[in-house]
């Protein structure tokens, strides 16, 4: 039986590789061209290399900043606090090292040499990370309050499929 990071790992390789094709039917749709399986193994290998630092990631902020704890009643009670700090780690640090690791890396496989890919990281960070923070606030908020630390990568992958398009289409530009 594989392994609770294996199988979150594999199944956000298989939304991305589905999220890829996608965007690519969306481009070959409005200017004709065809499949490019380069495109689509790119995507996938850097998904089987970044998602088990974000697997640890929010095993980590789980671990140290528990999400839930025992009101007096003994029932389960939100921490508002730890939810609020796992919500600004996340939608900085780990948001900054998400979207520089993904520009950095489809830079150098496309060919740029290390000043390339740093002029790519230092132009394309932000402007990615104010767009994403139109869609994955919302997304870390709901996996911090009511998805299982176990379940958030799948859920997060859920997403991301359709966030995928976008960052296929742009990585493509």
């Amino acid at each position: 039986m594989p392994s609770q990071l294996t199988t979150q790992t594999l199944q956000a390789a298989a939304l991305s590789a589905v999220s890829n094709l996608l965007a690519q039917g969306i481009k070959a749709y409005q200017s004709g061209t065809g499949l490019n399986l380069v495109s689509l193994a790119q995507f996938v290998v850097f998904t089987l290399i970044s998602c088990p630092p974000n697997c640890l990631w929010q095993q980590y902020l789980e671990e140290t900043f528990p999400g839930y704890g025992v009101a007096a009643d003994g029932s389960r009670q939100l921490n508002k606090r730890n939810t609020a700090i796992k919500f600004g780690l996340d939608q900085t640090l780990g948001s900054v090292v998400n979207v520089a690791t993904f520009i950095a890396f489809f830079a150098f496989v496309n060919g740029k040499d290390a000043a390339g890919v740093q002029r790519a990281v230092s132009r394309e960070t932000f402007p990615l990370m104010k767009a994403g923070w139109k869609l994955w606030p919302l997304v870390s908020i709901l996996n911090f309050t009511i998805v299982p630390v176990h379940r958030r990568i799948l859920v997060g992958s859920v997403v991301g499929l359709f966030w995928g398009i976008y960052l296929s289409l742009i990585a493509a530009k």
